[in-house]
Formats: C-alpha cells, sequence, structure tokens
C-alpha cells in the first residue's frame, strides 16, 4: 500500500502508532538497496513526528477546554515525546526538510540571543489576535518546538492568560509541518531512488549532524569552543532540562534510520571493518549516555559530571571522525558545503 493511502487510512482508523508500524513495516520488508532502506525507515520516522505531534496540538486544544484541562504534567510529556521524534530525524538535512526552511521552523537553535522568549513575550503581552495563520506570517523563532518548550517549562510564560491560546497555535503548526514533510518525504520516493548520489547526501547528512552534535550541541555549552567557559544555556533543550535526552534521541536515531541502509552500502563495497567500527563507536556512544542525567546543567557544576561529558565527547568525536575520516575517504566522498550550514 502507497504511505501517503495508508497514513490516511491510518489517521481515519484513530489507530495511528499500531497502524503506522504494520504500513510502514510492510515497505521495509521489500527494501533492499541502501537508499531504499534508509527511505523505509526514514518513512516509519517521519509519520512517528507527525503522530507525536498531531498528539501534541490535541492535547494542546485540550488545555483550553474549561471543561477537561489537559494537566500541565501531561503536556510536557506529549512536547517531550513529539520533540524526541524530531530529534531522530534530525539528521535528514536535505530533501522535503529544505523547503521553507522546514528545519527551523522545528527548531529554532542555536538562539544565542534569546529569540525565542523575546518573541514569546511579545505575543504575550500583545493585544494582536492569536491564530496559525498569524504564527505562519511569523519568523521561524516562533513557529517550533523551543517556543512551545518556553511556553510549557517557564512558569512566567506558562501563567500568562495568553499562553494556552499560543500554545494552540504553535502546536497546530508543527503538527500540520510534520504531516506535510510525512507526506512529501513518501512523494519523495522516486527521485531519492532514482538518483545514485543520494547515497553520499545521506552519509554526508549522517556526518553532519554528528558535527554539530559534537562542537554545538555538547562541545559549546562544555566550554570547549567559542569562549571557553561552561554555559548550560547553549544547550538545546536547556529549559526542559533534556539536553542530554536529546543527544540520545539523535543517536538513537541514526543507529535506527542510518545505520541498517548504511550496513547494506558497506557490505557491498565489502568495508565490513570499517562498519564495525562505526556501529562499536555508536554504540558506545548510547552506552555512554545512557546512566547520565537528561539534562547536562548539573553535570557541568561538577568534576566528576564533567568528566562523564568529556568521555562522552570523546566516544562522540571518534564516532564523527571515523564517519568523516576513513570510511569518507574509502566511500570517495570529498566534504563540501552543507544545506544546513550555519545551523
Amino acid at each position: 500500500m502507497p504511505f501517503p493511502t495508508c497514513y490516511r487510512l491510518c489517521q481515519r482508523a484513530g489507530r495511528i502508532g499500531f497502524l503506522l508500524l504494520l504500513c510502514t513495516g510492510a515497505t521495509a520488508v521489500l527494501a533492499d538497496t541502501p537508499r531504499e532502506q534508509w527511505h523505509a525507515q526514514l518513512t516509519g520516522s517521519y509519520a512517528a513526528l507527525a503522530a507525536s505531534s498531531s498528539t501534541l496540538h490535541d492535547r494542546a486544544n485540550q488545555q483550553c477546554m474549561p471543561t477537561e484541562p489537559t494537566s500541565v504534567a501531561t503536556l510536557q510529556g506529549d512536547w517531550l515525546k513529539a520533540f524526541l521524534a524530531w530529534q531522530q530525524v534530525r539528521f535528514i538535512d536535505f530533501g522535503p526538510i529544505e523547503q521553507n526552511s522546514m528545519a527551523w521552523q522545528f527548531q529554532f537553535w542555536p538562539d544565542s540571543k534569546n529569540l525565542v522568549a523575546r518573541q514569546v513575550d511579545g505575543w504575550l503581552k500583545d493585544q494582536r489576535p492569536i491564530s496559525t495563520q498569524a504564527i505562519a506570517a511569523e519568523s521561524v523563532a516562533i513557529k517550533g518546538f523551543p517556543a512551545m518548550e518556553y511556553l510549557l517549562f517557564d512558569e512566567k510564560a506558562l501563567a500568562s492568560p495568553r499562553a494556552c491560546e499560543l500554545l494552540q497555535a504553535i502546536s497546530a503548526q508543527v503538527s500540520g509541518n510534520a504531516t506535510s514533510l510525512a507526506e512529501q518525504w513518501a512523494a519523495f520516493k522516486p527521485h531519492y531512488l532514482a538518483e545514485p548520489v543520494y547515497d553520499v547526501t545521506t552519509i554526508s547528512a549522517a556526518t553532519h549532524a554528528l558535527e554539530i552534535l559534537r562542537d554545538a550541541r555538547l562541545a559549546a555549552p562544555m566550554g570547549l569552543q567559542g569562549k571557553k567557559r561552561r554555559n548550560p544555556y547553549l544547550a538545546d533543550a536547556w529549559r526542559s532540562g533534556q539536553s542530554l535526552t536529546a543527544m540520545k534521541a539523535s543517536l538513537e536515531g541514526l543507529q535506527r534510520d542510518f545505520l541498517p541502509g548504511f550496513t547494506t552500502l558497506m557490505h557491498a563495497q565489502e568495508h565490513d571493518e570499517l562498519l564495525q567500527q562505526f556501529e562499536q563507536a555508536l554504540i558506545a556512544s548510547l552506552d555512554r549516555l545512557e546512566p547520565l542525567p537528561a539534562d547536562m546543567t548539573a553535570s557541568l557544576d561538577n568534576d566528576q559530571g564533567y568528566r562523564d561529558l568529556q568521555l562522552l565527547f570523546v566516544d562522540i568525536d571518534r564516532l564523527t571522525t571515523l564517519l568523516d575520516g576513513p570510511i569518507a575517504s574509502e566511500l570517495g566522498i570529498i566534504k563540501g558545503f552543507n544545506s544546513s550550514d550555519g545551523d
């Protein structure tokens, strides 16, 4: 069954999670080339992002009902589930996600000027009518997961009488984008499978995502980049205290969505030893993250915690260098400009 048809049937049936597993699983079984495997895996992950974003929007709507409002804790949990679904597919920086600055609409980051808080506060203090259309016309800083995070985890913002209505509008924007992205990715399949260059493009996307994780998401808050001082506010998801959870989700996304197709490609080119090194380095990074707290803030403030982050940095650096170095060399990949440079 074609994915767009399957996805619409799943939505109408009201059992998105279970039925999407069946729909995407059937596609994955038939996949046997690297690009077929990558597309099939990502089809399921984009569908999961659409489903979790839809749930978040539904709960936000319920929160605004005076009779049966959703608890803040439930909304926070729904936000986290959808946010982590985004983290798992965040490494894909080509194809439909490139349209209309879609990645920035999901997550405006880094935010060194605190634009998210400033723009959300502007809407909370203003008297402008709030609507999905009004939010769609605004900058990316007000449209995505960080703006919702601020509304849900900042006590002052949460207490605003306009917070509920603004959360509705932003979650509608994110849900609409996620559904559109899932449909566009399905439609992108013939082109993606027909063009051999997407082998290199997909590997380069994974490399770039690892570089961002290592240098911007981890090293910068640790004080290993830029001003050379520890600063938890440089991490993403610091307001919700989920910066390390988000990193783990990104690595899990690579393990689930990138590794199967990558394994097929590396086997075909008889690079099994390098593949094993990469897989072991990925597992080691995930194992390192497992016992760490959800947030890195506390770890930055004490010696043992900081040593744990240093060890994590070494693991992720090893993983990144392996993919960007000997593996890229063996596959003939020349590093060049990436469409997401500047993130």
